[in-house]
């Protein structure tokens, strides 16, 4: 039985559409497929395995019937279903029903509404929603499975996506058993499990691809380098940047392990890593939280081990870590600090955020935080030599000093590059021992001219000599086009003058540089939208304002506007009602919102026929 509680899925009219409310969250997404992958693997009959799909699907999808159907050479047989129909079900030819089409086309369906395609049904039948999706094997289809639902427009693409999961992990363990139960030759066995898991390696290596940050924008004058490389198609390495306006919060993880089960836990990290960053919480609470979090779930004997660094505004940071590597502090003077402090792997015991110690410093300009696993220093080349702590430390140096001489300008993501190089050159044609990560800090120099260029345009501003202001300003955005402060700067003087298309740009790039991500910055952003006549951008500004605090009544002011500016009353009207649930007290709301009812009253009696 599944022990996940998941809030009931229904359907609501959501503005003129169909809308799916509850279902599966991101977090019981990642749930359910390390409880799919567990359930099948302790499976060994195939009636079983039958079995075990109807009550899966039954209870992830809510659905009123689930049809699985196999391949008999010639039709589609359905296999097993919750409930018998009427009429009953009958066996199909490829391309007949929704099944047929999902097993001929190899791609899987979602229909919405039934009845508007009523040639997929026989008559009498009542479902109305439905997900199909084909079972493959190798090239082969062996089947399908269909979760079936008598309310129209019940599931959405995310639905879809756990099904096809549920589908390959079926494919596999079907194969498993019916190896087990010696319905299939040796030879054909082991072409089906290399076939199996590089179909799976592959769709993990697609998941796992969406979370891992590979070009990472410079937060007020700190910028990324990075490298990351699986030994498989997927990988238990794992990093991440998280910006919050003051503040950037990095993390390096490594899974124990390789391969799928690695890879799994590392998505669950990710989750996990950016919902307590966003809430707000101290990295020894992090640690906590994660590992309370996460040791539920790992695989038997699995623990991983993570570093968290966060730098301020001014350019202290604070780190912490969890039995990860030491991270290198690459100093101005030529010297380097091994960053560490007491704390323990997650996973292994159940932790507090006592059993880690908080440590502090600053990073200068032209300096660096360089965090990795030990993929680079456990490497061997052909005579066994490990590439060594030492050698990788070294080659760090030389390529910074060797980029410096070649060019001046020295770029994290070009000594990423040099260090790379020279290991490869190192192990050869060994190949990989582990799974490698590295993310580069590189405080730039460029700071040390634009900061106080910065302060010296905000002097100039105050003295209301804006023509000083501007040139100091925009020297500073050329010299270095990520300090935030000087970008919003810019944004709300250009504001302030009228030229709001150049607001809008240095707005959208403070919030992408920055992240940024409350109510008052939308709301900025949502206004110089509004005032570039850009009102569609404007409105999902002022919506995520609403959605970081939907009390935000200046937001729902500004938006009840752009819904008047398209004639579209009943929205605005909409809106600030909604506004004055949010904060009953606020006049402002309460005055524009009888306004607009009365206007409202006013254009019914004109519009009404005379007698």
């Amino acid at each position: 039985m599944i022990e996940l509680k998941y809030g009931t899925r229904k359907v609501i009219s959501f503005r003129g559409a169909k809308k799916v409310v509850g279902g599966l969250s991101d977090q019981n997404k990642i749930a359910v497929l390390l409880y799919i992958s567990k359930e099948f693997s302790n499976v060994g009959r195939e009636d079983d395995l039958f079995d075990k799909l109807i009550t899966l699907c039954k209870e992830i999808f809510e659905c009123e019937n689930t049809t699985l159907r196999l391949w008999d050479g010639e039709l589609l047989v359905p296999i097993k279903y919750i409930i018998e129909t009427t009429p009953p079900r009958r066996n199909l030819t490829p391309s007949e029903g929704y099944s047929g089409q999902a097993f001929e086309t190899k791609k899987s369906l979602i229909l919405a509404d039934l009845r508007q395609t009523p040639h997929f049904l026989d008559e009498g039948e009542t479902t109305k929603c439905v997900l199909c999706v084909p079972i493959t094997y190798k090239d082969d289809v062996l089947g399908t499975i269909s979760v079936e639902s008598d309310t129209a427009f019940f599931y959405k693409e995310d639905d879809l996506e756990i099904l096809e999961a549920l589908g390959a992990q079926l494919a596999l363990a079907l194969t498993g058993v019916r190896l087990i139960e010696g319905l299939m030759t040796a030879r054909a066995r082991e072409a089906a499990i290399l076939s199996q898991l590089e179909w799976d390696l592959k769709m993990g290596r697609n998941v796992q691809s969406q979370i891992l940050q590979h070009h990472l924008h410079p937060w007020n004058g700190i910028y990324f380098g990075t490298h990351y490389e699986p030994m498989v198609e997927v990988s238990g390495d794992y990093f991440d940047v998280v910006k919050q306006g003051n503040t950037m919060t990095a993390i390096i993880v490594d899974v124990s392990g390789h391969g799928i089960p690695a890879a799994l836990v590392t998505m669950a990290i990710h989750f996990h890593f950016n919902r307590y960053v966003i809430q707000g919480l101290g990295l020894a609470e992090i640690m906590e939280q994660m590992g309370e979090a996460l040791k539920p779930q790992l695989p038997e004997s699995t623990y991983f081990t993570a570093f968290i660094v966060r730098i301020y505004h001014d350019y202290t940071y604070a780190y912490i870590n969890g039995g990860h590597q030491k991270v290198l502090h690459f100093k101005n003077d030529n010297s380097i600090d091994e960053l560490d402090s007491r704390g323990v792997p997650l996973g292994i015991l159940d932790v507090k955020k006592s059993d880690y110690e908080e440590m502090h410093g600053k990073i200068e300009p032209g300096e660096y935080l360089l965090m990795f696993t030990d993929g680079f220093t456990e490497q061997k080349n052909a005579t066994g030599e490990e590439y060594s702590h030492d050698r990788f430390k070294n080659s760090f140096v030389n390529a910074k000093e060797n980029l410096k001489n070649e060019r001046g300008n020295v770029f994290a993501k070009d000594i990423v590059q040099s260090v790379l190089a020279d290991w490869k050159a190192f192990k050869s044609d060994q190949k990989n021992g582990d799974d490698l990560a590295m993310l580069l800090l590189q405080c730039n120099t460029t700071i040390t001219d634009a900061l106080p260029l910065v302060r010296m345009a905000k002097v100039s501003a105050r003295e209301k000599n804006n023509a000083d202001a501007y040139s100091l300003a925009l020297q500073a955005y050329k010299i270095d086009p990520s300090i935030k402060d000087n970008l919003l700067f810019l944004g709300k003087m250009y504001y302030n003058d009228g030229k709001f298309t150049e607001s809008v740009k240095f707005i959208d790039e403070y919030i992408r540089t920055s992240g940024e991500d409350t109510a008052i910055i939308h709301y900025l952003y949502g206004k110089a939208l509004f005032n570039s006549d850009r009102l569609n951008e404007s409105k999902r500004a002022l919506k995520k304002s609403l959605s970081c605090d939907h009390t935000f009544a200046k937001s729902s002011l500004l938006l009840a506007k752009c819904y008047l500016k398209e004639n579209a009353i009943p929205k605005a009207i909409k809106t600030l009602q909604q506004g004055i649930k949010s904060t009953p007290s606020n006049d402002a709301l309460k005055a524009s919102l009888k306004k607009l009812e009365g206007i409202t009253i006013i254009r019914t009696n004109t519009e009404e026929p005379s007698a």
